[in-house]
Protein backbone atom coordinates (compact mmCIF):
# COMPACT_ATOMS: atom_id res chain seq x y z
CA UNK A 1 0.00 0.00 0.00
CA UNK A 2 2.72 2.16 0.88
CA UNK A 3 4.62 1.84 -2.20
CA UNK A 4 1.69 1.71 -4.33
CA UNK A 5 0.91 5.33 -3.09
CA UNK A 6 4.24 6.59 -3.40
CA UNK A 7 4.09 5.77 -7.33
CA UNK A 8 0.73 6.90 -7.76
CA UNK A 9 1.59 10.47 -6.19
CA UNK A 10 5.19 11.36 -6.96
CA UNK A 11 3.88 11.89 -10.56
CA UNK A 12 2.12 14.70 -8.73
CA UNK A 13 5.69 16.70 -8.16
CA UNK A 14 6.82 15.73 -11.72
CA UNK A 15 4.50 17.26 -13.58
CA UNK A 16 6.25 21.06 -12.81
CA UNK A 17 9.16 18.92 -14.93
CA UNK A 18 6.96 17.68 -17.70
CA UNK A 19 5.42 21.33 -18.20
CA UNK A 20 9.11 22.74 -18.35
CA UNK A 21 11.40 20.55 -20.25
CA UNK A 22 8.45 18.61 -22.40
CA UNK A 23 6.63 22.19 -22.70
CA UNK A 24 3.24 19.98 -22.39
CA UNK A 25 0.01 22.19 -21.75
CA UNK A 26 -1.97 23.23 -18.50
CA UNK A 27 -4.92 20.65 -20.13
CA UNK A 28 -2.49 18.06 -20.92
CA UNK A 29 -0.87 17.79 -17.75
CA UNK A 30 -4.72 17.53 -16.03
CA UNK A 31 -5.08 14.78 -18.29
CA UNK A 32 -2.04 13.07 -17.55
CA UNK A 33 -2.97 14.01 -13.65
CA UNK A 34 -6.49 12.22 -13.68
CA UNK A 35 -5.67 9.40 -16.62
CA UNK A 36 -4.74 6.92 -14.28
CA UNK A 37 -7.84 6.66 -13.14
CA UNK A 38 -9.36 5.39 -16.35
CA UNK A 39 -6.99 2.76 -15.14
CA UNK A 40 -8.05 2.85 -11.61
CA UNK A 41 -11.78 2.37 -11.90
CA UNK A 42 -11.95 -0.69 -13.17
CA UNK A 43 -8.97 -2.29 -10.99
CA UNK A 44 -10.74 -0.95 -8.18
CA UNK A 45 -13.95 -2.65 -9.01
CA UNK A 46 -13.10 -5.88 -10.74
CA UNK A 47 -9.64 -6.36 -7.90
CA UNK A 48 -12.17 -5.69 -5.51
CA UNK A 49 -14.91 -7.72 -6.72
CA UNK A 50 -12.53 -10.72 -7.12
CA UNK A 51 -10.71 -10.49 -4.01
CA UNK A 52 -14.35 -11.52 -2.18
CA UNK A 53 -14.34 -14.14 -4.26
CA UNK A 54 -10.52 -15.64 -4.84
CA UNK A 55 -8.68 -14.32 -1.97
CA UNK A 56 -6.85 -10.47 -0.89
CA UNK A 57 -3.29 -11.99 -1.70
CA UNK A 58 -4.10 -13.45 -4.93
CA UNK A 59 -4.98 -10.10 -6.20
CA UNK A 60 -2.50 -7.72 -4.52
CA UNK A 61 0.40 -9.79 -5.92
CA UNK A 62 0.14 -9.56 -9.28
CA UNK A 63 -1.37 -6.18 -9.17
CA UNK A 64 1.66 -5.18 -7.56
CA UNK A 65 3.94 -6.09 -10.41
CA UNK A 66 1.58 -4.29 -12.93
CA UNK A 67 2.09 -1.05 -11.52
CA UNK A 68 5.81 -1.78 -11.18
CA UNK A 69 5.56 -2.26 -14.66
CA UNK A 70 3.49 0.64 -14.74
CA UNK A 71 6.55 2.80 -13.29
CA UNK A 72 8.87 1.27 -15.92
CA UNK A 73 6.72 2.91 -18.92
CA UNK A 74 6.89 5.99 -17.38
CA UNK A 75 10.80 5.99 -17.18
CA UNK A 76 10.81 6.55 -21.02
CA UNK A 77 8.62 9.57 -20.46
CA UNK A 78 11.13 11.45 -22.27
CA UNK A 79 9.56 9.99 -25.52
CA UNK A 80 6.71 12.11 -24.96
CA UNK A 81 2.87 12.58 -24.00
CA UNK A 82 2.19 9.27 -25.66
CA UNK A 83 4.07 7.09 -23.21
CA UNK A 84 3.37 8.66 -20.03
CA UNK A 85 -0.32 8.60 -21.03
CA UNK A 86 0.33 4.77 -21.20
CA UNK A 87 2.22 4.54 -17.99
CA UNK A 88 -0.08 5.93 -16.19
CA UNK A 89 -2.76 3.91 -17.62
CA UNK A 90 -1.33 1.07 -16.68
CA UNK A 91 -0.12 1.98 -13.29
CA UNK A 92 -3.65 3.03 -13.00
CA UNK A 93 -5.24 -0.18 -13.46
CA UNK A 94 -2.08 -1.95 -11.08
CA UNK A 95 -2.98 0.78 -8.70
CA UNK A 96 -6.92 -0.17 -8.30
CA UNK A 97 -5.91 -3.65 -8.02
CA UNK A 98 -3.57 -3.01 -5.26
CA UNK A 99 -6.13 -0.58 -3.21
CA UNK A 100 -8.96 -2.33 -2.78
CA UNK A 101 -7.80 -5.91 -2.17
CA UNK A 102 -5.08 -4.49 -0.09
CA UNK A 103 -7.44 -2.05 2.16
CA UNK A 104 -9.43 -5.41 3.00
CA UNK A 105 -6.61 -6.99 3.22
CA UNK A 106 -4.94 -5.00 5.88
CA UNK A 107 -8.24 -4.68 7.53
CA UNK A 108 -8.83 -8.33 8.02
CA UNK A 109 -5.17 -8.29 9.16
CA UNK A 110 -5.86 -5.75 11.88
CA UNK A 111 -8.04 -5.28 14.96
CA UNK A 112 -11.42 -4.20 15.23
CA UNK A 113 -11.43 -0.54 13.99
CA UNK A 114 -7.76 -0.17 12.94
CA UNK A 115 -8.12 -1.31 9.58
CA UNK A 116 -9.35 1.87 8.15
CA UNK A 117 -6.41 4.01 10.13
CA UNK A 118 -3.92 1.67 9.01
CA UNK A 119 -4.53 1.68 5.48
CA UNK A 120 -5.07 5.54 5.32
CA UNK A 121 -1.99 6.01 6.90
CA UNK A 122 -0.07 3.54 4.53
CA UNK A 123 -1.34 5.56 1.09
CA UNK A 124 -0.99 9.00 2.75
CA UNK A 125 2.73 7.75 4.35
CA UNK A 126 3.66 7.16 0.68
CA UNK A 127 1.66 9.97 -1.03
CA UNK A 128 3.51 12.27 1.04
CA UNK A 129 7.19 10.88 0.94
CA UNK A 130 7.02 9.94 -2.94
CA UNK A 131 6.73 13.00 -3.86
CA UNK A 132 9.19 15.25 -1.38
CA UNK A 133 11.90 12.25 -2.51
CA UNK A 134 11.38 12.23 -6.17
CA UNK A 135 10.97 16.25 -6.21
CA UNK A 136 14.40 16.41 -4.23
CA UNK A 137 15.65 13.99 -7.13
CA UNK A 138 14.41 15.72 -10.24
CA UNK A 139 15.60 19.21 -8.70
CA UNK A 140 18.72 17.84 -7.47
CA UNK A 141 20.00 14.91 -9.61
CA UNK A 142 20.55 14.09 -13.18
CA UNK A 143 17.90 12.47 -15.77
CA UNK A 144 15.15 14.48 -13.51
CA UNK A 145 12.34 12.53 -16.11
CA UNK A 146 13.92 8.91 -15.43
CA UNK A 147 15.62 8.71 -11.93
CA UNK A 148 12.69 9.17 -9.57
CA UNK A 149 10.99 6.20 -11.57
CA UNK A 150 13.96 3.88 -11.16
CA UNK A 151 14.08 4.83 -6.90
CA UNK A 152 10.10 3.54 -7.24
CA UNK A 153 11.05 0.63 -8.56
CA UNK A 154 13.64 -0.40 -6.13
CA UNK A 155 10.87 0.37 -3.65
CA UNK A 156 8.17 -1.25 -4.93
CA UNK A 157 10.45 -4.29 -5.94
CA UNK A 158 11.02 -4.86 -2.23
CA UNK A 159 7.65 -4.37 -1.15
CA UNK A 160 6.30 -6.89 -3.67
CA UNK A 161 9.12 -9.58 -2.25
CA UNK A 162 7.69 -8.52 1.46
CA UNK A 163 4.15 -8.95 1.10
CA UNK A 164 4.85 -12.79 -0.57
CA UNK A 165 5.49 -13.73 3.07
CA UNK A 166 2.20 -12.01 4.57
CA UNK A 167 -0.96 -15.05 4.73
CA UNK A 168 -4.37 -14.69 2.78
CA UNK A 169 -6.91 -13.63 4.86
CA UNK A 170 -10.07 -14.59 2.95
CA UNK A 171 -11.38 -17.82 3.19
CA UNK A 172 -11.85 -19.78 0.02
CA UNK A 173 -13.76 -21.53 -1.32
CA UNK A 174 -16.07 -18.32 -2.40
CA UNK A 175 -19.45 -18.39 -3.91
CA UNK A 176 -19.26 -18.53 -7.80
CA UNK A 177 -20.42 -15.31 -9.46
CA UNK A 178 -23.92 -16.91 -10.34
CA UNK A 179 -24.74 -18.00 -6.55
CA UNK A 180 -27.31 -16.36 -4.56
CA UNK A 181 -24.90 -15.80 -1.74
CA UNK A 182 -22.43 -14.17 -3.76
CA UNK A 183 -25.04 -11.58 -5.42
CA UNK A 184 -24.83 -7.76 -4.56
CA UNK A 185 -27.98 -6.66 -3.55
CA UNK A 186 -29.09 -2.93 -3.35
CA UNK A 187 -29.25 -2.68 0.51
CA UNK A 188 -25.43 -3.95 0.93
CA UNK A 189 -24.39 -0.48 -0.77
CA UNK A 190 -26.61 1.97 0.72
CA UNK A 191 -23.85 3.38 2.68
CA UNK A 192 -21.66 4.81 -0.11
CA UNK A 193 -24.61 6.82 -1.40
CA UNK A 194 -24.91 8.44 2.10
CA UNK A 195 -21.27 8.98 1.46
CA UNK A 196 -21.55 10.02 -2.19
CA UNK A 197 -21.82 13.94 -0.92
CA UNK A 198 -18.54 13.54 0.41
CA UNK A 199 -16.17 10.89 -1.02
CA UNK A 200 -15.50 12.52 -3.93
CA UNK A 201 -14.02 15.76 -2.22
CA UNK A 202 -10.79 13.17 -0.05
CA UNK A 203 -8.98 13.66 -3.04
CA UNK A 204 -10.61 16.30 -4.70
CA UNK A 205 -9.39 18.19 -1.54
CA UNK A 206 -5.57 16.50 -1.93
CA UNK A 207 -5.75 17.69 -5.83
CA UNK A 208 -5.95 21.54 -4.89
CA UNK A 209 -1.95 20.88 -3.60
CA UNK A 210 -1.01 18.27 -5.36
CA UNK A 211 -1.57 19.72 -8.85
CA UNK A 212 -3.34 23.02 -9.00
CA UNK A 213 -1.56 25.59 -6.95
CA UNK A 214 2.09 24.48 -7.31
CA UNK A 215 2.05 25.35 -10.84
CA UNK A 216 0.20 28.36 -10.25
CA UNK A 217 2.76 29.24 -7.77
CA UNK A 218 5.82 28.14 -10.22
CA UNK A 219 6.55 31.62 -11.61
CA UNK A 220 7.08 32.84 -8.01
CA UNK A 221 9.38 30.16 -6.74
CA UNK A 222 13.27 29.82 -7.62
CA UNK A 223 12.72 26.24 -6.85
CA UNK A 224 9.25 24.72 -8.41
CA UNK A 225 10.06 20.59 -8.60
CA UNK A 226 10.65 20.76 -4.74
CA UNK A 227 8.55 23.51 -3.72
CA UNK A 228 6.03 21.10 -5.20
CA UNK A 229 7.12 18.36 -3.13
CA UNK A 230 7.41 20.09 0.43
CA UNK A 231 3.72 21.11 -0.59
CA UNK A 232 2.30 17.86 -1.15
CA UNK A 233 4.19 16.44 1.56
CA UNK A 234 2.53 19.09 4.35
CA UNK A 235 -0.84 18.14 2.56
CA UNK A 236 -0.20 14.09 3.35
CA UNK A 237 1.56 14.97 6.73
CA UNK A 238 -1.88 16.71 7.65
CA UNK A 239 -3.85 13.90 6.13
CA UNK A 240 -2.02 11.17 8.74
CA UNK A 241 -1.55 13.78 11.70
CA UNK A 242 -5.07 14.14 11.71
CA UNK A 243 -5.82 10.29 11.90
CA UNK A 244 -5.97 9.88 16.04
CA UNK A 245 -8.89 12.67 15.68
CA UNK A 246 -11.57 10.45 13.59
CA UNK A 247 -12.78 7.79 16.40
CA UNK A 248 -13.32 10.77 18.51
CA UNK A 249 -15.35 12.71 15.77
CA UNK A 250 -17.16 9.46 14.79
CA UNK A 251 -19.67 9.89 11.95
CA UNK A 252 -19.25 13.57 11.85
CA UNK A 253 -16.26 13.05 10.61
CA UNK A 254 -16.05 14.07 7.05
CA UNK A 255 -18.53 16.91 7.71
CA UNK A 256 -15.71 18.10 9.88
CA UNK A 257 -13.29 16.99 6.93
CA UNK A 258 -15.62 19.17 4.57
CA UNK A 259 -15.66 22.38 6.01
CA UNK A 260 -11.59 21.96 6.61
CA UNK A 261 -10.91 21.43 2.89
CA UNK A 262 -13.80 24.13 1.63
CA UNK A 263 -11.94 26.65 3.75
CA UNK A 264 -8.24 25.68 2.26
CA UNK A 265 -10.03 26.30 -0.70
CA UNK A 266 -10.75 29.55 -0.20
CA UNK A 267 -7.73 30.40 1.24
CA UNK A 268 -6.18 28.80 -1.54
CA UNK A 269 -8.34 30.89 -4.00
CA UNK A 270 -7.04 34.16 -1.76
CA UNK A 271 -2.80 33.03 -2.45
CA UNK A 272 -3.67 33.18 -5.64
CA UNK A 273 -4.98 36.44 -5.62
CA UNK A 274 -1.37 37.50 -4.31
CA UNK A 275 0.83 35.91 -5.61
CA UNK A 276 2.11 33.83 -2.05
CA UNK A 277 3.74 30.64 -2.21
CA UNK A 278 4.09 31.25 1.30
CA UNK A 279 0.33 31.13 2.06
CA UNK A 280 -0.45 27.81 0.10
CA UNK A 281 1.75 26.16 3.28
CA UNK A 282 -1.38 26.94 5.26
CA UNK A 283 -3.34 26.01 2.43
CA UNK A 284 -2.28 22.34 2.72
CA UNK A 285 -2.55 21.81 5.78
CA UNK A 286 -6.54 22.39 5.96
CA UNK A 287 -7.05 20.41 2.52
CA UNK A 288 -4.75 17.37 3.93
CA UNK A 289 -6.97 17.41 7.17
CA UNK A 290 -10.15 17.28 4.81
CA UNK A 291 -8.54 14.70 2.82
CA UNK A 292 -7.41 12.60 5.98
CA UNK A 293 -10.97 12.93 7.83
CA UNK A 294 -12.72 11.95 5.11
CA UNK A 295 -10.71 8.85 3.60
CA UNK A 296 -10.48 7.26 6.74
CA UNK A 297 -13.93 8.23 8.16
CA UNK A 298 -15.19 7.02 4.87
CA UNK A 299 -13.50 3.41 4.96
CA UNK A 300 -14.53 3.01 8.57
CA UNK A 301 -18.39 3.44 7.57
CA UNK A 302 -17.57 0.73 4.79
CA UNK A 303 -16.06 -1.79 7.27
CA UNK A 304 -18.79 -1.51 9.96
CA UNK A 305 -21.82 -1.26 7.22
CA UNK A 306 -20.97 -3.75 4.35
CA UNK A 307 -21.82 -7.07 4.76
CA UNK A 308 -17.83 -9.61 4.63
CA UNK A 309 -19.31 -11.27 0.89
CA UNK A 310 -19.30 -7.85 -0.13
CA UNK A 311 -16.31 -6.28 1.53
CA UNK A 312 -13.87 -6.06 -0.98
CA UNK A 313 -16.40 -4.44 -3.45
CA UNK A 314 -17.78 -1.88 -1.37
CA UNK A 315 -14.10 -0.48 -0.40
CA UNK A 316 -13.70 -0.64 -4.28
CA UNK A 317 -16.40 1.19 -5.51
CA UNK A 318 -15.80 3.73 -2.40
CA UNK A 319 -12.31 3.92 -3.46
CA UNK A 320 -13.69 4.94 -7.12
CA UNK A 321 -16.16 7.93 -5.48
CA UNK A 322 -12.53 9.56 -3.64
CA UNK A 323 -10.76 9.19 -6.97
CA UNK A 324 -13.59 11.35 -8.91
CA UNK A 325 -11.84 14.33 -6.97
CA UNK A 326 -9.06 13.61 -9.38
CA UNK A 327 -10.78 15.24 -12.11
CA UNK A 328 -10.56 18.41 -10.62
CA UNK A 329 -7.71 19.87 -11.96
CA UNK A 330 -8.58 19.33 -15.57
CA UNK A 331 -12.02 20.99 -15.03
CA UNK A 332 -9.82 23.56 -13.49
CA UNK A 333 -7.88 24.02 -16.17
CA UNK A 334 -10.71 24.41 -18.43
CA UNK A 335 -12.91 26.94 -16.12
CA UNK A 336 -10.05 29.24 -15.32
CA UNK A 337 -9.95 30.19 -18.83
CA UNK A 338 -13.23 32.35 -18.28
CA UNK A 339 -13.30 32.36 -14.61
CA UNK A 340 -9.75 33.09 -13.68
CA UNK A 341 -7.81 30.98 -11.28
CA UNK A 342 -9.27 32.39 -8.23
CA UNK A 343 -12.29 32.70 -9.26
CA UNK A 344 -12.64 29.14 -9.86
CA UNK A 345 -11.35 28.18 -7.01
CA UNK A 346 -13.59 30.00 -5.07
CA UNK A 347 -16.84 28.56 -7.05
CA UNK A 348 -15.26 25.17 -6.24
CA UNK A 349 -15.70 26.20 -2.54
CA UNK A 350 -19.22 26.92 -2.97
CA UNK A 351 -20.03 23.46 -4.07
CA UNK A 352 -18.15 22.12 -1.56
CA UNK A 353 -20.56 24.21 0.71
CA UNK A 354 -23.38 23.11 -1.07
CA UNK A 355 -22.17 18.79 -0.22
CA UNK A 356 -21.45 19.79 3.07
CA UNK A 357 -25.37 20.72 3.93
CA UNK A 358 -26.22 17.67 1.60
CA UNK A 359 -23.97 15.55 3.48
CA UNK A 360 -25.70 16.83 6.91
CA UNK A 361 -28.93 16.35 5.78
CA UNK A 362 -27.86 12.76 5.38
CA UNK A 363 -26.72 11.96 8.47
CA UNK A 364 -29.20 13.88 10.10
CA UNK A 365 -31.89 11.47 8.66
CA UNK A 366 -30.03 8.38 9.13
CA UNK A 367 -29.82 9.17 12.73
CA UNK A 368 -33.13 9.62 12.76
CA UNK A 369 -34.05 6.61 11.61
CA UNK A 370 -31.79 5.26 13.94
CA UNK A 371 -33.50 6.34 16.89
CA UNK A 372 -37.43 5.57 15.57
CA UNK A 373 -36.67 2.19 15.79
CA UNK A 374 -38.01 0.02 18.24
Amino acid sequence: MFSAGWGANHFSTLLVVYRRDLGLAPSALGILFGAYALGLVPGLILAGRASDRWGRRALVLPASALALAGTAVLAFGTHGFGVLLAGRLIYGLGMGAVMSPGSVWLQELSPVGAGPRRATLALSAGFGLGPVVSGAMAELAPAPMMLPYVAHGLVMAWALAGARAVPETAGRPRPAAGDARARTRPGDLRVLVELLPAAPWAFGFAAVTLAILPGLMRPHVSRPVLYSGLVIFTTLLAGVLVQPVVRRLGRAADLVGLAAGGLGIVLGARAVDLGSPALVFAVAPLVGGGYGLIMTSGLAEVAARAPVRVRGTAVGVYYVLTYVGFALPFLHAKLSRDWTDAGTLRCVAGVVAVCLVARALIEALGQRRATARP
